[in-house]
């Protein structure tokens, strides 16, 4: 019986090696099998996956979920194998877009370092709660006093934490992760937190990028602005952030 081939690795790469745990309430071999496609979402050339350690969950003297430890590896340096077998250096960049992604801006600035040369990204949505969508919607029809910025109407009443931002997110991020495909890009991404920077400081502090892409509605509704995230990111974490502001 011929045996399994080992993936083959360049000699000058560089990986990371990390765990993850999954669960599944029928079996191990699926707790395994949708860790590894739940990893692939948002990690780059995915090589080896170990399992290291397996439990199960009882409850009433049942099996109630079946847990496996898996160690990954995956690489982490700039060096790719281009089809003619040269060795290419690509460029990491970190797309940050919630409300704005598909917009023309963003779309310009995408294709512009694609032209420049081999590039991957990484799209973060992070989960924008319903209340800020509110206040966005209200700000963009003027339903605001432009002396104070008091927004009108209650919005303490919606959910500080809510399924709506989450399956928007979700929803805007399947689009862009089209799109990248769409224009010959391969492409990774998430949802991330409700908070812009702490859903960007999860990232970072997993993965370099050469720059990050801060998406933004225009300056006059957007929270992201006011809050200055895109100079806040940059002192940060050292990084080289371009603000990528849409038109009204």
């Amino acid at each position: 019986m011929a045996q399994p081939e080992t993936p083959r690795r360049d000699p000058d790469s560089v990986y990371r090696v990390v765990q993850l745990v999954g669960s599944d309430p029928d079996s191990w071999e699926n707790a395994a099998a949708s860790t590894i496609a739940e990893a692939t979402k948002t990690i780059t050339d995915l090589r080896v996956a170990q399992v290291v350690e397996l439990d199960t969950v009882i409850r009433d003297g049942r099996a109630s979920s079946y847990r496996v430890r898996l160690k990954v590896s995956y690489r982490i340096d700039r060096r790719r194998r281009a089809p003619s077998g040269e060795t290419e250096v690509v460029r990491r960049y970190l797309l940050v877009a919630n409300q704005t992604v598909g917009g023309r801006a963003l779309n310009r600035a995408i294709k512009a370092r694609m032209d420049a040369g081999p590039s991957e990204f990484h799209v973060l949505v992070p989960a924008t709660l319903s209340k800020d969508y509110a206040a966005a919607r209200r700000l963009a029809t003027f339903s605001v006093d432009p002396t104070s910025g008091y927004t009108f109407g209650d919005l303490g009443t919606l959910p500080l934490h809510d399924e709506e931002g989450q399956r928007r997110a979700q929803e805007r991020l399947d689009e862009e992760l089209l799109q990248l495909i769409q224009a010959g890009a391969h492409p990774t991404g998430e949802v991330g937190l409700a908070d812009p920077m702490a859903a960007i400081a999860a990232v970072l502090g997993r993965a370099d990028f050469d720059e990050v892409l801060l998406s933004t509605l225009p300056a006059s509704v957007s929270r992201w602005v006011r809050m200055d995230l895109p100079t806040r990111v940059a002192r940060r974490f050292g990084v080289r952030v371009t603000h990528i502001q849409e038109e009204g």
